[in-house]
């Protein structure tokens, strides 16, 4: 029997499962957000799981789980009666092809019934699809924006839920801020996530300038590159931030100033030994004492 208008007052639980044509669904695509509100497409993956769903010969469709869907849709009750898909949207749009394409077109879905509020459904598609597959940065950057913007939750609860850092999600979060075309190329794989979020830093309307003169050059697209383009720019124009120099930079720095003729190449080759933990902390401190005549921790420093 079938969780929908003609149940009556039973109460079905997360453990019930239920069969039914999918068509009697209501399914939302733009609420799967791993696939940022998209539509799975009829590919050859989609056609191979619509195949393993349908039932084994001999064993017939059941609500005991003996057709091929190992694993039900999750849906939820509307105020209208109605259910609505909020997990398995790829296992959802499967179904409906068994039945489109004719190879089964008496398929019933197997699905189970939660009651969740809009919120809870969004965060439970969300880590559902994290425990089945990887999504894409983009398309996780896309979630993130719509639980915090769309649902009203906080960055603390989206954080916890996908098991990261508050920092980390808002960091990912910068890249729904790049225009269309850059975020094309992250979601294509052809810019690294990083060089991306090297380009968020830039003024909007130097990115694409930048990102295109990168492309165009036939190499491909580095974080440190862009930020080669972001210091030529600022040093330019005066726009956007500096780029901090990298421990590297300071490295490379110092070993050109280690020579004789530097006054301090000593202090200099100290610091490239702690920088690479030949010198314990407490040797640079007496260095430092020894040099400057008085304890560090006791110098003004502002």
């Amino acid at each position: 029997m079938a969780f929908t208008g003609d149940t009556g007052d039973y109460k079905a639980g997360r453990s019930d499962l239920f069969t039914v044509d999918p068509r009697a669904l209501v399914v939302d695509w733009k609420k799967n957000l791993s696939r940022n509100g998209h539509e799975p497409p009829v590919d050859e993956a989609l056609i191979e799981l619509a195949k393993d769903m349908m039932p084994k010969r001999g064993q017939g469709d059941s609500e005991d789980g003996s057709s091929g869907q190992l694993n039900p849709i999750l849906t939820r009750p509307l105020p209208d009666r109605r259910l609505e898909v909020i997990g398995g949207f790829r296992r959802m749009r499967a179904a409906l092809y068994l039945i489109e394409s004719g190879l089964c077109p008496d398929f019933k879905v197997k699905y189970v019934v939660s009651r969740l509020s809009d919120a809870e459904a969004a965060l439970v598609n969300l880590s559902e699809n994290l425990q089945r597959e990887d999504p894409k940065p983009i398309q996780l950057a896309h979630a993130i924006r719509s639980l915090t913007e769309d649902y009203g939750l906080t960055m603390k609860q989206v954080a916890g839920r996908l098991k990261r850092s508050e920092a980390w999600c808002s960091n990912l979060l910068e890249l729904v801020m790049l225009p269309a075309a850059i975020q094309n190329s992250v979601a294509n794989g052809q810019t690294p996530v990083t060089a991306a979020l090297e380009l968020v830093k830039l003024p909007g309307d130097q990115q694409v300038a930048v990102f295109d003169s990168l492309a165009q050059g036939g190499e491909k697209i580095t974080a440190s590159k862009v930020r080669e383009k972001r210091q030529e720019n600022h040093d330019a124009t005066g726009a956007g931030s500096p780029v901090p120099r990298s421990i590297k930079q300071l490295r490379a720095f110092l070993e050109g100033k280690t020579g004789p003729a530097d006054h301090g190449h000593k202090l200099a080759a100290y610091m490239l030994e702690f920088l690479a933990g030949k010198r314990s902390e407490e040797s640079m401190d007496r260095y430092w004492d020894r040099t400057f005549g008085e304890p560090s921790s006791h110098l003004i420093t502002g």
